[in-house]
């Protein structure tokens, strides 16, 4: 398919704007990309399209304090070596993840910003998650009421644990 904007290049890149409630697809090349993009946002910084380069700047950051034992390091399963992922940005399999664990733990957080995703979630799941730990939480605590044989506040813990199973099957 050819650029919907210049009409000569073959069209690379798909992109979809939204005006008002109308829904816009166009297909054009690279260079008249880059130019939509440029008039779109001038004052913007359009980063490059090429991704293999940015990842290839972060994954340097493994080198810093690698020593030879972890240049060495393959995985058992598939045999993809640290040295590729650096150059690839890719595993072979899951078993990358363990292998390259200590790796991973000192680049995430260099390219994240954190250890664990913290995004967005919708209300619904973070109420259910708030919920299940309260509900963790009281079942701790009744575990230790019976253990003490407090027997009067386990029965409570236990109608507070039924309360909030009966608010989660209402909702859901």
């Amino acid at each position: 398919m050819l650029c919907q904007h210049c009409h000569e290049n073959e069209a690379t890149i798909t992109y979809t704007t939204v005006e008002g409630n109308q829904t816009k697809e166009m297909h054009v090349c690279r260079s008249c990309f880059e130019k939509l993009l440029k008039q779109q946002f001038p004052e913007a910084q359009v980063p490059p399209l090429d991704i293999q380069p940015v990842m290839q700047e972060l994954l340097s950051l493994f080198n810093i304090g690698a020593g030879a034992e972890s240049e060495e390091k393959v995985c058992p399963k598939c045999h993809t070596k640290l040295e590729t992922f650096r150059k690839t940005g890719m595993f072979g399999c899951d078993t990358c993840y363990d292998t390259f664990s200590e790796e991973l733990e000192k680049i995430l957080p260099r390219i994240q910003g954190a250890r664990k995703h913290v995004g967005e979630r919708p209300a619904k799941q973070e109420e259910e998650e708030i919920r299940d730990e309260k509900k963790a939480d009281l079942k701790r605590q009744l575990d230790v009421a019976i253990a003490d044989e407090r027997y009067e506040d386990a029965a409570i813990l236990r109608d507070e644990i039924k309360a909030l199973q009966e608010a989660g099957s209402h909702e859901e």
